[in-house]
């Protein structure tokens, strides 16, 4: 699949499939959905989940002023100012499908970088809750990101905005880098993921796989900054059940995430 997408160009979509020696292209085009009306920042937060929770307090701290989009559009945008720079927030919705919409829109509207911001699982005990993580990558364990490219590519984050954030982040609260999981059904993963990918995967989530491939796709500079929520390999109860922003942990690690991405994306040199 090819997107022709561009700021301020016509928004198209190809989608390639393969007959034999021929290759048949059907284009399709989604300017409804791509909010045409819409002038997104160049710097954008995606917020994969948290509409009753992370949102608002992101929308609070930032004095966010909402976007309208048009009723085709199932998800959420505003306006933030940090630093004397506009960048856009954009709540996605959870999950893979959801998030490569996000950025196919923001895309098409003017977006150049984008952090997602959101919560993850930890999975190795070396990962307490209250925790930043810096995604180096994703193992592709959902299905979206098979859309935008074969299973053979891998699913990273830029490098020079990985390294950015790790930083910005340890300046200000516990951060580790590495490897997540993408699952596209968090209710049916069962335990072998903690024996197939040991001391290869540092938490588990929905969507990092699918921002990162079908970044690499539409040409966005991407990264991820995670805060661990919860950690079913740590022996305490308290530890492995998800409580979100009630607890202190998690809103520690959130306002210092939040606090990153405003810094990074907001820099001089961007």
């Amino acid at each position: 699949m090819q997107s022709l997408s561009g700021c301020g160009g016509q928004r198209h979509m190809y989608a390639c499939s393969m007959t034999g020696n021929e290759i048949e292209t059907n284009q399709r085009t989604f300017d409804h959905a791509a909010n045409p009306e819409f002038h997104c920042c160049e710097n954008v937060i995606l917020l994969p989940f948290g509409r009753r929770s992370y949102l608002p307090a992101i929308v609070e701290a930032c004095d966010g002023k909402s976007v309208e989009l048009d009723e085709t559009t199932d998800r959420e945008l505003y306006t933030l100012h940090h630093g004397g720079r506009d960048l856009t927030l954009v709540y996605s919705g959870m999950g893979g499908p959801a998030c490569a919409n996000a950025l196919e829109m923001v895309r098409s509207n003017g977006a150049r970088r984008v952090v997602v911001f959101g919560a993850c699982g930890g999975v190795v005990p070396t990962l307490n809750v209250g925790t930043l993580v810096a995604a180096t990558g994703a193992v592709r364990g959902e299905g979206t990101s098979s859309w935008y490219a074969p299973l053979e590519f891998p699913a990273l984050f830029d490098p020079g905005l990985t390294v950015a954030l790790a930083d910005a982040a340890g300046r200000r609260h516990k951060v580790l880098s590495g490897v997540v999981f993408t699952t596209d059904a968090g209710y049916r993963q069962d335990a072998s993921i903690y024996d197939t990918y040991r001391d290869l995967v540092i938490a588990i989530e929905c969507e990092c796989a699918t921002a990162a491939v079908v970044s690499a796709r539409l040409g966005l500079t991407t990264g991820a900054l995670l805060f661990c929520t919860d950690n079913v390999t740590l022996p305490k109860q308290s530890d492995q059940r998800y409580r979100g922003l009630a607890d202190p942990r998690v809103q520690t690690a959130f306002d210092a995430g939040l606090a990153t991405c405003l810094e990074v994306l907001t820099a001089e040199e961007n």
